[in-house]
């Protein structure tokens, strides 16, 4: 077929426009550009990343167990304090003072030792002007002119009272006391709850009551005071003696005189009155012949320091009887002077050719607890001479009108 050119040429334009609206057609079909915001540098596309193989997944640990855990924690630090003197643990005990810069100075602040240092300097007060003012003038004038043969104070059935020992015999060095009551440490007042603390306090005040009140303690009752306390045993009311005294503690050592004898403390310390050295002892041990027999140590140290003066009070009348006569026959070989009420020794056994009397105060007998050791030898000797009165009281009979001092002295 032939075309003319008129007809060609408008096939080609036709051919041309298919053309070109086809290729419009595919643009519009293509996926937009996204444009990049302006301000923002233009980025690559990335490249798709080629699917990694799937990766394991840890494995965690297994659980410790509470016991283990408990053994991985850092250990606990316990507080550390630091320890107060011996002297002004006594201090705070008695409701005194503490020296500046100790550790228990703190605790003084606390309202209920502040209420027991007032009623500790209210006992105390009252009796040194009834009691301790009164002995040691009585002392000065019948007793310090003999009792210098000897610095050692044997205190048989005495239990803590080392007030009184401290107050007839301030010349000796070393005190002897004996007792049932037992011997504990005490601990770092410190370490003590402040509940615990404060009835430590409460029953120290109960446990003083009778020996300020009557000059001597009650033996159960003090038993039952001293266990229940949290500072068990004597050694507190060793310490409250020793500070309201004037002495400075400087050492505390638990002995015993053999094994497994008698359980004791040594309180080494110092007089400021004389500046000399001192040392109590203190053994908690049975003075019955059986007692004596099952542990005879004691009365093996005893001898060391022997001759001795010897002070018996409020004894219960144990010598009085036949279980007691190793302690008894034991102080009439070792005492150079023996100074005690009717509860001691019976006057029956002091020979006349070995022993020298002196009498005060007066004899009425034994209180009704004790009456049948009345002693017709002892109210024949006071009616055959002329006591001196007493002007403080001593032993069972407290009031100072029928209280009896006996003072023997070996020839």
């Amino acid at each position: 077929m032939t075309m003319n050119p008129g007809n060609v040429l408008r096939s080609t334009v036709l051919l041309t426009a298919l053309a070109v609206g086809r290729i419009q057609a595919q643009d519009a079909a293509a996926p937009p550009i996204p444009l990049t915001p302006r301000g923002t540098p233009y980025q690559q596309p990335q490249r798709p990343q080629q699917p990694q193989p799937p990766q394991q997944r840890p494995v965690s640990p297994p659980a410790s167990t509470p016991a283990q855990q408990l053994s991985q924690q850092p250990p606990v630090q316990q507080p550390v304090f630091q320890r107060a003197s011996e002297t002004d643990t006594a201090r705070y005990l008695a409701g005194m003072p503490v020296s500046e810069g100790s550790p228990l100075v703190a605790m003084t602040k606390v309202a209920r030792w502040q209420g027991h240092s007032r009623a500790m300097d209210v006992a105390f007060s009252t009796l040194e002007q009834r009691q301790l003012s009164n002995i040691r003038t009585w002392r000065a004038a019948y007793l310090a002119p003999l009792s210098q043969v000897s610095r050692t104070c044997l205190y048989f059935f005495s239990g803590p009272d080392f007030l009184y020992a401290d107050a007839f015999f301030p010349d000796c060095t070393s005190y002897i006391l004996v007792g049932l009551e037992p011997v504990e440490m005490i601990p770092d007042l410190q370490s003590v709850p402040l509940s615990l603390l404060e009835n430590t306090l409460a029953n120290i005040e109960v446990t003083l009551n009778t020996v300020i009140s009557f000059s001597f303690f009650k033996t159960k009752d003090m038993r039952e005071d001293l266990a229940r306390t949290q500072l068990k045993g004597v050694l507190p009311i060793l310490f409250v003696f020793l500070a309201r005294s004037g002495k400075e503690i400087s050492g505390v050592d638990y002995i015993s005189p053999s094994k497994g004898g008698a359980r004791g403390v040594k309180v080494s310390f110092v007089d400021p009155a004389t500046g000399g050295q001192k040392v109590l002892y203190y053994f908690s041990q049975d003075l019955s012949d059986d007692g004596l027999k099952k542990n005879p140590a004691l009365l093996r140290f005893c001898d060391q320091l022997a001759p001795t003066n010897s002070l018996l009070k409020a004894a219960s009348y144990l010598m009085h009887g036949n279980g007691f006569n190793i302690a008894r026959n034991y102080l009439l070989q070792a005492s150079a002077l023996i100074l005690q009420d009717d509860s001691g020794i019976p006057v029956r056994y002091f020979p006349a050719e070995r022993w020298t009397f002196r009498l005060f105060g007066s004899y009425t007998g034994p209180i009704n607890l004790f009456k049948q050791f009345y002693q017709p030898e002892l109210r024949q000797a006071f009616q055959s001479s002329s006591p001196k009165p007493l002007t403080f009281g001593f032993g069972y009979q407290w009031n100072r009108l029928n209280s009896t001092l006996i003072l023997g002295t070996r020839k």
